[in-house]
């Protein structure tokens, strides 16, 4: 689609004219767009924003040639000022500028409510990988000792236990691996949807308001699944009288 250049307000020439009115055909700065608002003629005028407007983008009711000023929530469909009397007089009808600017809000809060669900997820992920990872540590560090208590006969089931609970930590580790990479996936969506938003910013509000319907199906199609509960292990150790090798140690478990 292409882009008028950057222009400076119409009315004090000084600011600039990121503020289109599409009823004068102007552009305004902030000010300048605010006083305009307060003109009692004026008051419901629609402005199109943004630093490269394009003016000629103008989408036009087909039957009356009128600029649309409605959304029509019973026929959800944009409509001018005679639709509104003519064909839609009874129904429930909403400013379109403000319908899709609520729809772009909605949108955008499904987005970013979607990625904090991710990013805590994956944070619970990390807290729980490294909490799992000491406990690893922590059950070798005891297991060691144990093994040092009677290291002349244990050598060789001390390195046992280890390998198994690196055998297991591995394992564990590749799964919890796999699940951050779906929650990192879903983050990079979301961030291609909020640029596709930006990216929309110009765009006249009836096919702004038709983009972010699309949108919003893809947004709510994510399904984002709860953390499974965290990996643990632990070793209950005990001090045993016999000299068998086996009866020497604890038990491990997993999950």
């Amino acid at each position: 689609m292409a882009q008028a250049a950057a222009s400076t307000c119409e009315i004090c020439t000084a600011g600039p004219g990121e503020y289109y009115c599409q009823q004068c055909d102007q552009s305004f700065c902030r000010s300048c767009k605010s006083s305009h608002l307060r003109t009692k003629s004026c008051k419901n005028h629609t402005f199109l924003s943004g630093p490269n407007i394009n003016k000629e983008e103008k989408l036009l009711c087909t039957e009356h040639e009128e600029i649309y000023f409605f959304y029509c929530q019973d026929c959800d469909t944009p409509v001018c000022r005679i639709c509104s009397v003519e064909k839609h007089s009874r129904h429930l009808m909403t400013d379109l500028t403000k319908s899709a600017e609520k729809l772009r809000f909605e949108v955008v809060k499904n987005i970013e409510a979607k990625v904090t669900t991710s990013k805590v997820n994956l944070s619970k992920i990390e807290k729980e990988t490294k909490t799992y990872r000491d406990e690893v540590k922590a059950v070798i560090k005891t297991i060691t000792e144990e093994g040092n208590y009677w290291k002349n006969l244990i050598d060789k089931k001390v390195g046992s236990f280890v390998r198994l609970l690196h055998d297991e930590e591995q394992k564990t580790i590749q799964n919890i691996t796999a699940l951050t990479k779906v929650y990192r996936r879903d983050i990079e969506n979301c961030q291609q949807w909020e640029k596709k938003i930006k990216e929309m910013e110009t765009m006249a509000d009836v096919l702004l308001f038709e983009r972010l319907k699309k949108l919003k199906v893809d947004v709510d199609n994510i399904d984002l699944k709860p953390v499974p509960e965290g990996s643990y292990v632990s070793y209950r150790n005990k001090k045993p009288s016999g000299t068998e090798i086996d009866s020497l140690f604890g038990e491990m478990q997993f999950k």
